[in-house]
């Protein structure tokens, strides 16, 4: 049996740069390395290589979530909602599908509303937006300008633009291209994706992921993002894979909100998965409540009082689009 002596990491030796040059790894130079557990970039979420999804439904703040975050690595944040990051490059790459140069400068801005920094402070975060020959344009920037992160949003534009079938072994495939390109350069990779349409009505899970399940077999953690169905400002992350978290990370969501420039900070509450499926028809009662108040002459503010003297966490905005939305609907 070997002693411990014989398992002491063996510094500057020929055995360790040919671990680092060779596609071939030996279980002798594997076990010598100094690492015990695996290294993060955003602790103890997000590892520090490999690739993840971020999937929610349209229009829930997924991209703005993901950009901020992105800011937050490549200007040198200690953390980011609550978890610590260990970014060691400062530098991060966002390839967005959706956005050209006017809507990125104006999404920038407001995060520099509410967290002010100077311009230059931003330049360690750049864009993409033509995806053609992306994995080409993505390899050339990182060989000579490490990253910590590369945000791909979003995965259906990205994939259609292959022409390849949407079965398994074609996404497998294609995902396994990006997957290499970041276990190369060392990065880690954020895919933003849709859930399933109706999933809200179930509680959190990994098949709540649009398509292929190839898709999320591929994923090392998938992120689910929903909304809290009483407060417009508030969302909930909810981490439905991750082989390495402990299980107290993946039965209960984490709940962060933002500001009126759509700026996100955690709330440091929680919520167990199966009281978002519960939510569903809390929201339907809690609608109907506000409507039957505005008909008995309540205003806005008055039934937001109401609710929240009943215990619910209800915004004016929530009570007001509520009714818009019922008074719209008798008028056709």
């Amino acid at each position: 049996m070997e002693n411990k002596e014989t398992l002491e990491p063996i510094i500057h030796s020929p055995l360790q740069e040919t671990f680092k040059k060779s596609k071939i790894m030996n279980g002798t130079d594997l076990i010598r390395r100094e690492i015990e557990v695996i290294p993060t970039l955003l602790e103890p979420i997000f590892p520090k290589v490999g690739t993840l999804a971020f999937a929610g439904t349209s229009d829930i703040g997924k991209s703005t979530i993901l950009r901020q975050f992105a800011v937050a690595v490549s200007t040198g944040e200690k953390e980011f909602l609550g978890w610590k990051l260990n970014s060691e490059h400062k530098k991060a790459l966002v390839v967005s599908t959706e956005d050209f140069e006017d809507s990125l400068t104006i999404n920038l801005k407001k995060v520099n509303k509410t967290k002010p920094r100077n311009s230059q402070d931003y330049s360690g975060i750049n864009f993409i937006t033509d995806i053609e020959s992306l994995i080409e344009t993505i390899e050339n920037h990182v060989r000579d300008n490490p990253i910590d992160l590369l945000i791909l949003d979003a995965y259906l534009d990205i994939y259609s633009g292959t022409n390849a079938k949407n079965d398994g072994g074609q996404v497998r495939q294609f995902l396994t291209k990006f997957d290499q390109l970041a276990n190369k350069y060392k990065y880690l990779t954020v895919w933003n994706h849709h859930t399933k349409k109706g999933s809200q009505a179930f509680a959190p899970d990994k098949d709540n992921v649009l398509g292929s399940q190839s898709f999320e077999a591929k994923m090392r953690l998938v992120c689910v993002v929903r909304p809290d169905l009483i407060d417009d400002n508030r969302r909930h992350l909810c981490f439905v894979k991750g082989n390495y978290l402990a299980p107290e990370y993946k039965n209960e969501s984490y709940i962060i909100e933002h500001d009126e420039n759509m700026y996100f900070t955690s709330t440091g509450e929680r919520e167990i998965f199966e009281n978002l499926r519960i939510e569903v028809k809390a929201k339907e009662d809690l609608k109907q409540l506000a409507i039957n108040l505005h008909e008995e002459g309540s205003t806005c503010r008055e039934i937001e009082v109401q609710l929240r003297t009943d215990g619910h966490k209800l915004s004016k905005s929530t009570v007001a689009r509520w009714l818009k939305k019922h008074n719209d609907d008798n008028k056709t």
